[in-house]
C-alpha cells in the first residue's frame, strides 16, 4: 500500500503540474501582486495534499514495523484515494471534504486492523 500510495501521489502531482490551470495570483495595481486565497479549489488541494502525506507516513511506518494491514480495506482506501483524485478537477468543495473525511476513517480503521 505504501508503494502504491508514493506512485499515486507522484503521478498526481506530475499531472496536476502539466495539466493544471489554477490560476491563484491577481495583479492588484494599488499594491502589485497579490494572492487570491478565496478560492475553495486552493484548500482542496490542500487537504488533498496533507492527507496524502499522512497516508505516505503512516503507511511507511506500518511497513517499517513490518505490519500487514487489511486487504479489502486497503482496496477500499486506494479506491476511495483515485476517486478523490479524479473529482479534484470538478472543484465541489464538499464532496471532496467527505471523501477525505471517509478516507481518513478508512486509514484508521486499517492502521487498527493491522496484524503482524
Amino acid at each position: 500500500m505504501f508503494l502504491l500510495l508514493i506512485s499515486l501521489f507522484g503521478f498526481g502531482f506530475i499531472l496536476a503540474i502539466l495539466f493544471g490551470d489554477i490560476k491563484t495570483f491577481g495583479l492588484n495595481k494599488t499594491v502589485g501582486w497579490a494572492y487570491d486565497i478565496s478560492h475553495e479549489t486552493i484548500f482542496t488541494a490542500i487537504l488533498f495534499t496533507c492527507s496524502q502525506i499522512l497516508f505516505i507516513i503512516g503507511y511507511l511506518v506500518l511497513f517499517l514495523l513490518r505490519r500487514k494491514t487489511n486487504y479489502l480495506i486497503s482496496i477500499a482506501h486506494f479506491e476511495l484515494i483515485i476517486l478523490s483524485l479524479a473529482l479534484l478537477s470538478y472543484e465541489n468543495f464538499k464532496i471532496n471534504i467527505v471523501l477525505s473525511v471517509v478516507s481518513l476513517i478508512l486509514f484508521l480503521v486499517n492502521i487498527l486492523k493491522s496484524d503482524k
